[in-house]
């Protein structure tokens, strides 16, 4: 009986052991599936970083390549603009002739010129070159179109 009344007492101790090894345990195991959750969320963070840093670093490239080409782009515009201004804005000065208190205006001159010329069975877009000669002593300007058609009109 004895052996009985050992083997019993070695059962209540573990019984009343069993809650505290059973917490024991579970801390350890707690403990170490932290520490590996940790291990993998430290090396997914390391690759994410190394990631990052890369396509940084691409992104960066990129950024300044298209900046870049948008600069190239804005300076070749801004040039074409300045040469566009300068090509369309050249200085078209406007003369008055006067002679014996009489006055015409180049413009009269000119309209009056391709009105005679297209009376004449021509088209106004056919006009390539005009030179006029002005005579105000004789109150005419001659004009030569396109290096073939000559003709007069009254200059006042």
């Amino acid at each position: 009986m004895a052996a009985a009344n050992t083997a019993k007492a070695a059962e209540t101790k573990v019984t009343e052991k069993a809650p505290e090894v059973k917490a024991e345990v579970k801390t350890e195991v707690k403990a170490e599936a932290e520490t590996k959750i940790a291990e993998k969320v430290n090396e997914v963070a390391e690759k994410a970083a190394e990631i990052a840093v890369e396509k940084a670093a691409e992104t960066k490239t990129a950024v300044k390549a298209a900046a870049k080409k948008t600069a190239e782009k804005v300076g070749t515009a801004k040039k074409t603009a300045a040469a566009k201004k300068a090509e369309k804005a050249p200085l078209i000065p406007e003369i008055k002739i006067q002679f014996a208190g009489n006055e015409a205006d180049e413009d009269e001159i000119v309209n009056a010129i391709k009105n005679k010329y297209v009376s004449e069975g021509h088209r106004a877009s056919a006009i390539k070159s005009l030179q006029i000669y002005l005579k105000p002593e004789e109150n005419a300007a001659y004009y030569v179109i396109n290096q073939k058609s000559m003709g007069m009109v009254p200059l006042f």
